[in-house]
C-alpha cells in the first residue's frame, strides 16, 4: 500500500502490532458536529477487518460513537503510520475485565490509509503507567484477552 492510497483492510504489519497496549489516537463526532480525539491503549486488531477496544463509560468518546458510530484511529507505531476508518459498535455494555467500568468497542474496518511519507522514519510513542502501575499490569492481560476472544 503506497502513501495515501486507500485499503479496505488492514495490513500485516498494522494488525501485528496493534496486539494491545499500544498509544492510539481515536477520532470521534460531538454532538457539535465537532472532531473529537482521545488516546487509547486498549485497540487490538482481531483480524485485519476488525479492531476492538475498551472504552471508559465516563468518555465522551464512547457518548459520540452512541450518536453517531463513525470514528477513525490514527495509529504510529515503529516505520508505521496509517489512518483507519470504520464504523463503531458497542458489542458489550460492560466488559468482565476491564480496570474500570467500560464497553467492549469494535470496530468494523472500511478504509486504511498508509500515512508515513516514503523516506520519512519514525518511532512509536511510549508510556509507562508511572504509579498505577502496580494496579494496571495485573489486569492489562485479561482485559486484552477479553478483547481478543469476545463471542468466539
Amino acid at each position: 500500500m503506497s502513501s495515501g492510497r486507500p485499503n479496505a483492510e488492514m495490513p500485516a504489519d498494522l494488525v501485528a502490532y496493534l496486539s494491545g497496549g499500544r498509544l492510539v489516537v481515536g477520532a470521534t463526532i460531538d454532538e457539535h458536529g465537532e472532531p473529537y480525539t482521545m488516546v487509547m491503549n486498549s485497540a487490538l486488531a482481531v483480524d485485519e477487518h476488525t479492531v476492538r477496544f475498551a472504552l471508559d463509560h465516563r468518555t465522551h468518546t464512547l457518548t459520540n460513537l452512541r450518536a453517531n458510530p463513525h470514528m477513525m484511529l490514527e495509529v504510529i507505531g515503529d516505520g508505521l503510520i496509517y489512518g483507519v476508518r470504520g464504523t463503531a459498535s458497542i458489542i458489550r455494555e460492560q466488559m468482565d475485565h476491564a480496570p474500570i467500568p467500560s464497553a467492549l468497542v469494535e470496530l468494523a474496518v472500511e478504509v486504511v490509509k498508509r500515512d508515513l511519507p516514503p523516506g520519512v522514519e519514525v518511532d512509536a510513542p511510549a508510556f509507562r503507567w508511572g504509579a498505577i502501575g502496580q494496579f494496571m499490569t495485573p489486569v492489562e492481560p485479561p482485559m486484552f484477552e477479553e478483547l481478543r476472544t469476545y463471542g468466539r
